[in-house]
């Protein structure tokens, strides 16, 4: 890895305008890493702009200290980007229109950087600086800040330490180590408040968040002798709950890996006419990413996801056969 930062830290030299991007459905690392990577190179004095396929989740809103732009026609207003950066997306389709269009937004021969820290990422991109012994990407920017002697200020270190924060669960999931942990106190000497980022992501949610919740629990299934447990939502039962606009999901799959004798936990939500989402959580005995990579998903061992098409039963059913299958 030592070898891609160096490189990457030549090329960040030599460019101009820089073009970042992260995953669809975009978790607290997601957004903190992509947000916090672009005001480390913007004090290097780039022009960067962050694009992303989905809108950022309520809870992660406050970390959003510029615009972000969507895919469409504004991309481009101010010229073509000459590099490209990916941050924790283990694949390149992973960030969905973004990828799709990516094309039409560089100039010829730029180049594509591939920041991540999940051990299922293919290896794509120009420069690939992976490490997947980081417990989250935000780590990872915390080293290229290093690399290009950029400042981390209060703003930066606030969205860096959100996303070592979430992508181990409040420093609670097995990821959590040695590393993380002085990435972390890096971040709160530099001006991080841990005490306002775990009040915005996790003790600010709506009433319906919880309505909602309760529902689930109400209509849970449990299957293989006690072992799995499944929540599920349709568009309709959600929207009963939030309304037309969308709703927060973030954190209910936790809850199916929190009853006794469960390995297996997964929250199977609709997003459209015959498309599902599925994330997927194992308490430790059981890795659950292969069973999210059965349907093209990935992650880690302890929380993956991966994206189904049918009707509700089916892939339900397609669904709990495949986890049945990954406890043997």
């Amino acid at each position: 890895m030592r070898e891609a930062l160096q490189r990457l830290g030549k090329v960040l030299t030599e460019a101009r305008r820089v073009l970042l991007s992260t995953h669809i459905n975009p978790d607290g690392d997601a957004v903190g890493s992509v947000l916090g990577l672009r005001r480390v190179l913007r004090t290097r004095g780039l022009e960067v702009e962050v694009v992303m396929s989905d809108p950022v989740p309520p809870k992660y809103r406050s970390l959003v200290d510029d615009p972000i732009l969507t895919p469409d026609g504004s991309v481009t207003a101010g010229g073509r980007f000459d590099l490209a950066v990916f941050v924790d997306a283990s694949e390149k389709e992973r960030v969905g229109l973004v990828w799709e269009r990516l094309i039409d937004w560089l100039e010829p021969g730029a180049l594509l950087v591939n920041i991540d820290h999940h051990i299922g990422n293919d290896g794509y991109g120009d420069i690939v600086v992976l490490d997947p012994v980081r417990a989250s990407a935000g780590e990872l920017v915390l080293e290229i800040a290093d690399e290009i002697g950029a400042p981390i200020d209060e703003i930066t270190a606030n969205q860096l330490f959100a996303a070592v924060l979430t992508d181990t669960g409040r420093f609670q999931f097995s990821n959590t180590n040695e590393g993380c942990l002085r990435a972390a106190g890096r971040l709160v000497a530099a001006g991080a408040n841990p005490q306002m980022l775990a009040d915005r992501i996790y003790y600010e949610r709506p009433a319906a968040y919880y309505r909602l919740l309760g529902h689930l629990f109400e209509r849970m299934e449990i299957h293989a002798d006690g072992r799995i447990c499944l929540f599920k939502v349709t568009s309709d039962e959600a929207a009963a709950f939030f309304g037309e606009e969308g709703y927060d999901s973030e954190g209910i799959v936790d809850y199916t890996v929190q009853i006794d004798g469960v390995d297996i936990g997964a929250f199977l939500r609709q997003t459209g006419p015959s498309r599902f989402r599925s994330s997927l959580r194992s308490r430790g005995r059981v890795n659950v990413r292969p069973i999210a990579e059965a349907f093209g998903g990935g992650g880690h061992e302890k929380a993956a996801g991966c994206a189904l098409e049918g009707t509700l039963e089916d892939v339900r059913d397609r669904l709990v056969a495949q986890m049945t299958r990954g406890l043997d």
